[in-house]
This record gives structure tokens, sequence and C-alpha cells, in this order.
């Protein structure tokens, strides 16, 4: 097995395990928070069913508000560009305001495995994907 094969294969591994780690607290209730409708969808490819919410242009104090009276926990998502790192942090701080746990954790981490590569949430499944064809493709 060559280097390169063996880190994509690894890579894919990691971000599995976020993905996956999503997909759990989500089903324990867990909001999502995203920044747009194809953040959303991307999700959904990957087999998120939970809750995921969407700003929509709203005032962020609104957004935050609804989601404090909903939800005990909130993963926050946004890309993880300049205005995503804004957004994340601006929504944190409201949300912890409230009461309401938040975790950005699986924001770092999947920051961490794939910011060389794609700039935002609704890169992730066509990421993942191509990772998947590179690891075949260098398999054979």
């Amino acid at each position: 097995m060559t280097a390169r094969l063996s880190a994509d294969i690894q890579r894919y591994e990691m971000i599995e395990r976020v993905i996956a780690d999503m997909r759990q607290q989500s089903d324990n209730g867990a909001a999502i928070v995203v920044e747009g409708r194809r953040d959303v969808s991307a999700l959904r490819n990957l087999g998120v069913c939970g809750t995921i919410v969407t700003p929509n242009g709203q005032p962020l104090m609104y957004f935050t508000d609804t989601l404090a009276c909903s939800y005990d926990s909130v993963i926050v998502l946004t890309d993880w560009d300049r205005k995503g790192n804004e957004l994340s942090s601006r929504i944190v701080t409201y949300l912890r305001s409230c009461d309401v746990t938040t975790d950005t954790t699986l924001r770092t981490r999947l920051k961490k495995l794939v910011q060389k590569d794609i700039k935002d949430v609704e890169g992730l499944d066509g990421h993942i994907l191509r990772l998947q064809e590179n690891i075949i493709r260098r398999a054979k």
C-alpha cells in the first residue's frame, strides 16, 4: 500500500468518524446550524437525519432565541471561511447566554481534515465521494 493511499484512507476514516458523531448527536436531539439550504442537502446526502436549521435571512438574535426555546443542544456547523468563523462565534455567544449547550468541536475537526480541499459544508458530500474514488483507484 502506498503512503498516499494510506493517508487517504486514514483521512476518509477520520471524516467518517466526525459524520458518525454528528449523526449520533443529531439523533439524540441536537439541532445542527448551517448557513444555507445546500449545506442542509449535503448533510442529508451524508445520512444526517436530525434537525438541520439555517438562519434564512432572519436577524441572528431572533434566530438564536428561537433555537434556544426549542433545543437544549446545538451543533454549530458553519463554513470554515471568515464569514463562517464570525457567524459561528456570534451564534455560540448568543446561545450560551441562553444556557444552550453548543458544540463547535465537530466543525473544528472537519475544518482540520478538509480545509485544504473545500471551504464549505455544501462541498462535503462531493469531497467524500472524490476521496472514496481516489482510494478505490489507488488500491487497484
